[in-house]
């Protein structure tokens, strides 16, 4: 049975290999070389940024001083900034301050 197996796997590579030395690329003749103009561009790199968009931010139920708020903004960065874990630091960044940020009553309005 093995014996029948290799015979045939001989066989197929050997026939392969007759194959592609008998072509001698008649087939390839007729085509036209491409323009040196004709190559592609490279592409432009995509336009994000790696760490998310910072929200702006709305105190619930009912609005804040500035001042309030620079404390409450000042408090969440230093929370964030010592933050624990693995990962980018951007994203645990931006997990930590919004995480405290909602926790001190505010809510994430999108920037965009």
């Amino acid at each position: 049975m093995l014996g029948r197996s290799r015979g045939f796997v001989v066989t197929l590579i050997g026939s392969v290999v007759l194959a592609a030395c008998a072509f001698d690329g008649a087939l390839l003749r007729d085509a036209a070389p491409l323009p040196s103009d004709a190559v592609p561009l490279p592409r432009p790199a995509p336009k994000f940024s790696a760490a998310p968009v910072m929200p702006t931010w709305r105190h619930l139920p009912e609005t804040v001083s500035a001042q309030q708020f620079n404390q409450d903004k000042a408090k969440c960065t230093k929370v964030a900034n010592s933050a624990p874990g693995v990962g980018s630091p951007e994203i645990k960044f931006y997990l930590a301050f919004t995480n405290c940020m909602r926790s001190e009553g505010y809510e994430a309005t999108s920037g965009l």
